[in-house]
């Protein structure tokens, strides 16, 4: 099964919440409270992605908070994925695993997952954090499954 880890959940949802007030700053107690996240989380998380990426800023000070740093279309899904979690890897034999396959010496499949490592991947970097927000746009029209099910072919 392939599963987001929960800290990569909760990052988007505070992403999206920073998102849904361009230009304006949220303290990690505002944000709590408007998520519903624990506060401990919601610091840890900050900490996280100011440190990880260039998606939020932090302003010290009585008026501070965080703020989205790149606009919302401007974010990637693969970004969030790739900036909590490392890269996306299916399984331990494609090209930059973290992790070392024990059979890659008697393994006939060597590196054929990196087709469709590749497919998920460009699929999450085609999808904007504005886009996953949005109501509007549905990901899987029936003319983007004709081309995704090329892609896979």
């Amino acid at each position: 099964m392939i599963k987001l880890s929960k800290m990569t959940d909760y990052a988007v949802v505070c992403l999206g919440t920073l998102a849904r007030r361009p230009g304006s700053s949220m303290s990690a107690t505002e944000l709590s409270k408007e998520t519903g996240l624990a506060l401990y989380t919601v610091q840890k998380l900050l900490k996280l992605l100011v440190s990880r990426s260039d998606f939020i800023k932090a302003n010290r000070g009585a008026l501070g908070g965080y703020m989205l740093n790149r606009n919302s279309s401007e974010i990637s899904v693969v970004e969030i994925i790739e900036a909590l979690d490392g890269p996306i890897t299916l399984t331990s034999c494609v090209d930059k695993s973290e992790s070392f396959c024990e059979a890659s010496d008697i393994c006939f499949l060597g590196g054929k997952w990196n087709k469709i490592n590749e497919i998920i991947r460009k699929s999450l970097n085609d999808i904007s954090l504005k886009e996953l927000l949005s109501y509007e746009t549905p990901f899987l029209l029936d003319d983007n499954k004709d081309a995704l099910i090329d892609r896979i072919n």
